[in-house]
């Protein structure tokens, strides 16, 4: 009975050890998504300001800083009121209004024309909708930050009875792309965590391609077309 007590404690250590490591990769996830991405948007709309000569753009450039900046606080303050409530099974970023629109009209405005294609309506599931979410941000973020010169960025979300499916490519990538990196990881991590898959490596036409199928526990709604 001595033996089994010790064996029980420190079991319940290393489910501990294992629930607070797993909580740190949760919280430094979001982190990075949230971070990476408006720092990004940031950099290039502060690079188009400086380069111009008309001052009315540059107002407009740096105006739209100040927003993206307040969207990032947001987020951030969203998710450490989750973490200060103490629930560990909550979703760190609460996803209201529609942040893939958002992501979108983020690179939008720092000059990358994004084009997107919606089939369907998006997952109703809420750990699918936010995998989906995050997914084509931290997509756009990786074409913003090495494909500075992309002519295009093309997103299609596709949803069905069993499953959405979501391709974001781009072209205009220099150098070696590294496929090992932590977004990259990071993606393949929320696609596996709803029971999904994603790829993500160089397409035809010297393009770059991330494509991720997240299976859906319930069938969409009505099917409707989008830009």
């Amino acid at each position: 009975m001595i033996d089994r007590s010790r064996q029980l404690l420190v079991e319940r250590d290393q489910q501990a050890q294992l629930a607070a490591a797993a909580e740190r990769a949760r919280i430094a996830q979001e982190m990075h998504d949230i971070v990476s991405h408006s720092l990004t948007v940031v950099v290039a709309l502060a690079e188009g300001a400086t380069a111009t000569d008309d001052p009315v753009r540059a107002r407009r450039a740096t105006a739209q800083i100040s927003d993206t900046a307040r969207d990032a606080l947001r987020e951030m303050r969203a998710m450490l009121g989750v973490l200060r409530d103490g629930a560990p099974d909550a979703p760190l970023a609460v996803v209201d209004g529609d942040p893939i629109a958002a992501s979108v009209a983020a690179a939008r405005r720092a000059g990358f024309p994004v084009t997107v294609q919606l089939s369907g309506a998006y997952p109703e599931p809420a750990p699918v909708r936010r995998a989906l979410a995050r997914i084509v941000q931290e997509s756009l973020t990786n074409a913003m930050r090495h494909a500075p010169q992309s002519t295009g960025i093309d997103v299609a979300i596709a949803t069905t009875a069993s499953a959405t499916t979501v391709t974001v490519s781009n072209d205009g990538v220099t150098g070696s792309p590294n496929v090992g990196g932590y977004g990259l990881r990071g993606l393949r991590e929320r696609a596996d965590h709803v029971g999904g898959t994603l790829e993500a490596g160089p397409a035809e036409g010297g393009r770059w391609r991330v494509h991720a199928r997240l299976p859906l526990g319930q069938p969409p709604s009505p099917t409707r077309e989008d830009r």
